[in-house]
């Protein structure tokens, strides 16, 4: 049966094209769609090595300013659409995602007439930190997905509680998440970046919504589309089998495979945190060109073309992972520093006690001067008095070493 659209990823973009959230978010969303179509069914064969399709995505930027959750919400349409993806609820426990692990177990008849049993599914979370937890109790879930990830072929066991044992049939798990560098945070300890779980995520940051939609019409043309569209994905959801790349692809792999330097100096990030991430550069862009490749046919071929695809697809976001860990660092401080200098530099001016009004519930008076100190020392924001130096009269501005630092001509109303 021949395709209803050349291109499921492109379709996609079309069908959102008069949608607010950020582009990068839409052209993720359609390939995690898409990833979680084929589920266990299809891998990639590299010699030795079984590469499957599945994504683990995290849309990245401040609040309210990208649409991220937006952009999940239009993945769901078609999430919910074909019976056979199975979603997980958006925020839940381990224990509730392994059990819905459980239960989507099925088999499936691959091409050579072999049955392959296999359990799939899509985390699909608005808010990642509500499904992954915080630092402090999140070793258990970290861990297990950082597990999940390489969808190993055996049967995955895990204890569930003291005296019982589970055993699941060969793993696929698919990501799709949204969140805050500030909630990034929140959620890995500075131990667990470069390596586990976190070099594992592909982060797609925006820093602006793709356009400004008041009102974004659902027309005619936009119905037949995702009708056709629906119907495509059904398709993508009967592949089976494995990819194999075409000769030239080979070829063309080899030679940039082993001229890829993971911590040359061309690399697009130069975040030594990303170090882990770019070592499995590799095994993202074969994955990403096997969804390229489902994207456009049913043909299980790799055409150098997909691999391109993918590369440049990477690139795109390669350029936004510095701001992922910006909250993130080893001082204890280092989030609240983020938190008084966005404050500062939002009002240009504020006086002490209006500063520390409005962050109190995140520290106490002996953090705050703490946090104070560290971000004027580190050039972030500073501080000149009027009156007696030391008392609560005297001023922290936002500065920046592009303009000259002057005083207002008033002092600030001390509150």
């Amino acid at each position: 049966m021949s395709r209803l659209i050349p291109d499921w990823i492109t379709g996609f973009l079309s069908y959102t094209e008069n949608t607010e959230p950020a582009r990068l978010f839409q052209t993720w969303g359609a390939m995690s769609v898409i990833a979680s179509a084929l589920r266990k069914k299809v891998c990639l064969a590299l010699g030795r090595i079984r590469v499957y399709p599945n994504l683990f995505v995290v849309f990245v930027a401040e609040p309210g300013v990208a649409r991220k959750t937006q952009a999940i919400t239009f993945t769901l349409e078609f999430f919910n659409a074909i019976p056979d993806i199975v979603v997980s609820a958006d925020a839940t426990s381990r224990e509730a995602m392994l059990e819905d692990l459980e239960s989507s177990a099925r088999d499936d008849e691959l091409p050579d007439g072999s049955i392959l049993r296999h359990a799939s599914i899509t985390v699909a979370s608005k808010e990642f930190e509500s499904f992954i937890g915080n630092k402090k109790d999140n070793t258990k879930m970290l861990v297990t997905l950082t597990d999940l990830f390489d969808s190993n072929e055996l049967p995955w066991k895990y204890r569930a509680k003291i005296s019982k044992s589970s055993t699941v049939p060969s793993v696929f798990i698919n990501l799709i998440a949204a969140t805050t560098p500030s909630s990034i945070a929140s959620q890995f300890p500075v131990s667990a970046i470069g390596g586990g779980l976190a070099s594992r995520i592909i982060y797609v940051w925006a820093e602006s919504k793709w356009m400004k939609s008041p009102r974004p019409e659902y027309s005619q043309i936009l119905a037949l589309l995702k009708e056709a569209m629906v119907s495509d994905l059904f398709q993508i959801s009967r592949i089976a089998g494995t990819y194999e790349m075409t000769q030239e692809c080979c070829k063309e792999w080899d030679e940039w495979y082993l001229s890829y330097d993971e911590v040359g100096i061309d690399r697009i990030c130069k975040d030594p945190s990303f170090n882990g991430w770019y070592s499995r550069k590799p095994m993202y862009m074969l994955k990403v060109a096997t969804v390229c490749a489902a994207s456009e046919s049913n043909d299980l071929i790799i055409e150098w073309r997909h691999i391109e695809r993918s590369l440049k697809l990477i690139e795109e976001i390669e350029g936004g992972l510095s701001n992922v860990f910006r909250s993130l660092g080893r001082s204890e401080v280092s989030t609240d520093v983020d938190t008084v200098v966005g404050v500062v530099k939002a009002l240009g001016k504020i006086s002490d006690k209006e500063l520390l009004a409005r962050v109190w519930r995140d520290m106490d008076t002996i953090k705050f001067d703490t946090v104070v100190k560290t971000a004027i020392r580190a050039g972030k924001i500073k501080r000149e008095y009027k009156g007696v130096a030391g008392t609560n009269k005297g001023y922290i501005m936002y500065y920046d070493p592009e303009l000259e630092f002057r005083l207002p001509k008033k002092p600030i109303a001390e509150m």
